[in-house]
């Protein structure tokens, strides 16, 4: 199942009209507000809003909520700051047995989709040449070309060990990243949709999550308005209770 469709207007050089990129993600994504397009009192209302739904409304955590709301903040302002134009979380449960109501455990994931200024003389050329780049990298991770219904696109897997000292000794955590580069077909701009987890198990699920997530993606300049009025897809998808 998937959310309604998201649409974002990414701004190019004046002589051309903004291009849209639009794509579907599915419904266990709870979309992050990154305060693209809105004032600042708006941001931190959107930020209250969706730390209630993520902690819950008890009142002795509302130092909790408002810690996590300013986190999110600053984390939201970085990130617009360079190119991302949608921030999720998402709640995955992973079925037990058939006969347990309850999913046997919850599986958790972020997901970023960011623009970003590139060199594009032609989608096929770009994308061969970012799987190259990629494959020498230093994180050791793993790229294949591969094509999309929106055109050539690169696949990144690449996985990182954290290790950090505690008291009662070395603590470590794996994470997986999952990325798909998507060169603009006639712009100067990569489109780059990242998918990271610690649940290093579910990298078969998350590897279909973000296939699916590619497949709806398109490119397109954006309608008159008086065109659209009646039916302009949702550009922001409404956030869920994190139950």
């Amino acid at each position: 199942m998937t959310t309604p469709e998201s649409e974002f207007a990414v701004e190019s050089d004046a002589e051309v009209e903004p291009a849209t990129v639009s794509f579907q993600a599915q419904s266990e994504f709870h979309e992050v507000p990154l305060g693209v397009g809105v004032d600042e009192e708006t941001l931190d209302e959107q930020l209250r809003e969706f730390s209630r739904d993520y902690w819950g409304d008890r009142e002795d955590w509302e130092p909790l909520r408002r810690m996590f709301a300013a986190m999110q903040a600053a984390n939201s302002e970085q990130l617009a700051a360079s190119g991302a134009i949608y921030q999720a979380m998402g709640v995955f449960p992973i079925a037990g047995s058939a006969d347990e109501d309850a999913p046997a455990r919850i599986s958790r994931c972020t997901l970023l989709v960011s623009v970003r200024e590139l060199d594009n003389p032609d989608p096929e050329v770009t994308a061969a040449g970012i799987a190259e780049t990629l494959a020498h990298g230093s994180d050791g991770g793993e790229s294949q070309l591969v094509s999309l219904p929106v055109g050539p696109a690169v696949v990144h897997v690449a996985g990182q060990r954290a290790v950090w000292e505690r008291e009662d000794g070395e603590q470590e955590r794996f994470l997986v990243r999952i990325e798909v580069w998507i060169p603009f077909p006639a712009e100067n701009r990569l489109l780059l949709v990242c998918l990271s987890t610690s649940d290093v198990q579910d990298l078969h699920l998350y590897q279909a999550v973000l296939a699916d997530i590619a497949d709806t993606i398109t490119f397109g300049n954006p309608e008159p308005a008086e065109e659209t009025a009646a039916a302009v897809p949702a550009t922001r998808s409404a956030v869920s209770d994190f139950d």
